[in-house]
C-alpha cells in the first residue's frame, strides 16, 4: 500500500507540474504551486501514519440516500405519494484516479482566484472529507431495489448515478410504518444495490394537511458561505468550519414551537455531494430537521461558483417549489437571501400561487437598503405586507400567522 501511495504521489506531482508549466498564467502557476505545497505536506504525513488516507473506501460501490418527502393524495385519501432520491457511486476504476482528479480539481480551484490578495482567504488546509464525494464516479444504469412497507420495486440510476422516483403507498401501510418505526412524521425505507449493499432512507411525511411549511435556502440564509465572492465561497466550502448565521437556528426553533404543524425543508443550489456535511451542520447547530433538496455537481461545470449561480439553480428551486405547492394545501413561508436569485424565484412562485404563500423573508447580505430597487422590481404586484427584507433574525415575527409588515425590530 505504501508503494502504491508513493506512485500516486509521483503521478500527482508530474501532472501538476505539467499543468502549471504549459497551460496556466504566471499567477495561476504560483497559486497552484502554493496549494501543492500545502497538499504535499498533508500527503507526506499520510505515508508516516500522521494523516491517514483510506483508499479502500474508493474501491467499492456505495449509496447516499437524501431525505425527501411524502404527501397524501389530494384526490384520494387512501393513497400517499412518496418521493425517493438517491445517488449511486464508486471509486474511480483508473489506477491513477487520485493524480488525475487532484490535478483537475486544483486547476478548477485556480479558476476561482481573482488576484494575489485573495490568496489570504485560502490560508488553510483543504478539508479532505469535503473533497472525497467529488472524487467518485457516478454509476449510471444501475439497478436498485427499493423496499418500503410491503412494496418492492426496481429503479435505475441515470447518467449522474441518481435515482428519483415517486411511489404510491396505501395510507394503511403508511400508518403501520409510523406505528412500527415510531419516528413521528417520518418513515424509513431500504435501498439495496446489485452487490447486496444496503442503505436506509428517510421520508418526511407532510402532515396533517393543514399547517405551515417553511422552505429555507441554506447558503447565506442559515450558513455563512459568501456566495458572491469566488474565493471566500471556496474557502467557506472546502477549508473553514461551517458557520451558522447568528440567530437563525433560534428563530427556526421558535417558529417550530409557536406555529401549529410547522415543517421545515431545505432547498439549495449547492452540490448534493456536500449533503452529509450539510446535514451534520443542521444537526450540530440545532436547526429543525427536514428534507433536503440539492443539486448534483458534475465536472462539466466550470466551478462551484458558476454552478451555484447558473440558470439551472433557478430551475431547480422553482421546480421543487412547484412540487410542494401542487401536491399539498398547506401555507408556505419562503426564506432566502439576496446573494443568489431567491427574491426573483420566490416572487415568481408567489405570483403563481398568491393565496398559498403566507410570507417571504429575504436576508440582505450586500448591505442593501430594504427598499432597494431590486426588491421593489422583483416583488412588484405582490402586497408589501407579504414580503420582508431583514439583516437580523430578530426583525422577523415569531407568529407566522401575522403578516411580515406587522413585525418590527
Amino acid at each position: 500500500m505504501r508503494l502504491y501511495s508513493s506512485l500516486l504521489l509521483v503521478l500527482l506531482l508530474l501532472l501538476i507540474n505539467n499543468v502549471a508549466s504549459r497551460k496556466l498564467s504566471h499567477f495561476k502557476r504560483h497559486f497552484i504551486r502554493a496549494f501543492w505545497d500545502k497538499l504535499k505536506d498533508k500527503i507526506k504525513d499520510a505515508t508516516t501514519g500522521k494523516f491517514s488516507l483510506d483508499f479502500r473506501q474508493f474501491d467499492k460501490e456505495a449509496m447516499l440516500l437524501f431525505p425527501d418527502i411524502g404527501f397524501q393524495s389530494l384526490t384520494n385519501d387512501s393513497v400517499w405519494n412518496i418521493i425517493i432520491h438517491g445517488w449511486r457511486f464508486e471509486g474511480s476504476k483508473r489506477k491513477d484516479w487520485f493524480g488525475f482528479s487532484a490535478s483537475q480539481w486544483i486547476e478548477r480551484i485556480a479558476k476561482q482566484a481573482v488576484d494575489k490578495s485573495d490568496l489570504m482567504y485560502l490560508n488553510g488546509s483543504i478539508n479532505r472529507d469535503r473533497l472525497k464525494p467529488f472524487f467518485v464516479e457516478d454509476e449510471s444504469n444501475e439497478k436498485i431495489t427499493i423496499k418500503i412497507g410491503d412494496k418492492t420495486l426496481l429503479v435505475k440510476t441515470d447518467q449522474q448515478g441518481q435515482f428519483y422516483q415517486e411511489i404510491q403507498i396505501s395510507n394503511d401501510v403508511i400508518q403501520q410504518l409510523k406505528q412500527q418505526q415510531q419516528q413521528g412524521s417520518s418513515i424509513t425505507y431500504d435501498a439495496i444495490g446489485d452487490n447486496k449493499d444496503e442503505a436506509k432512507g428517510v421520508i418526511q411525511l407532510i402532515e396533517p394537511r393543514q399547517g405551515i411549511t417553511v422552505i429555507s435556502d441554506i447558503d447565506d440564509t442559515i450558513k455563512i458561505s459568501e456566495v458572491l465572492d469566488k474565493v471566500r465561497l471556496l474557502a467557506n466550502t472546502f477549508i473553514h468550519p461551517f458557520k451558522a448565521v447568528p440567530g437563525m437556528a433560534e428563530l427556526y426553533q421558535k417558529w417550530r414551537l409557536n406555529n401549529n404543524n410547522c415543517t421545515f425543508h431545505y432547498l439549495s443550489g449547492m452540490p448534493d455531494q456536500l449533503y452529509t456535511l450539510t446535514h451534520e451542520f443542521i444537526s450540530d447547530n440545532n436547526f429543525p430537521d427536514g428534507s433536503f433538496h440539492m443539486r448534483h455537481f458534475g465536472w462539466a461545470a466550470s466551478s462551484i461558483f458558476s454552478f451555484l449561480h447558473s440558470q439551472s439553480t433557478f430551475i431547480h428551486k422553482t421546480s421543487h417549489l412547484h412540487v410542494f405547492l401542487a401536491n399539498t394545501v398547506r401555507d408556505y413561508v419562503l426564506v432566502g437571501d439576496s446573494g443568489e436569485k431567491d427574491p426573483e424565484i420566490y416572487a415568481t412562485v408567489t405570483k403563481q400561487y398568491p393565496e398559498r404563500i403566507r410570507a417571504i423573508f429575504i436576508r440582505a447580505i450586500k448591505g442593501e437598503s430594504f427598499d432597494d430597487q431590486r426588491f421593489l422590481t422583483a416583488f412588484e404586484g405582490i402586497p408589501k405586507e407579504k414580503w420582508q427584507i431583514f439583516n437580523d433574525p430578530q426583525q422577523l415575527p415569531l407568529d407566522l400567522s401575522r403578516s411580515p409588515g406587522a413585525a418590527s425590530g
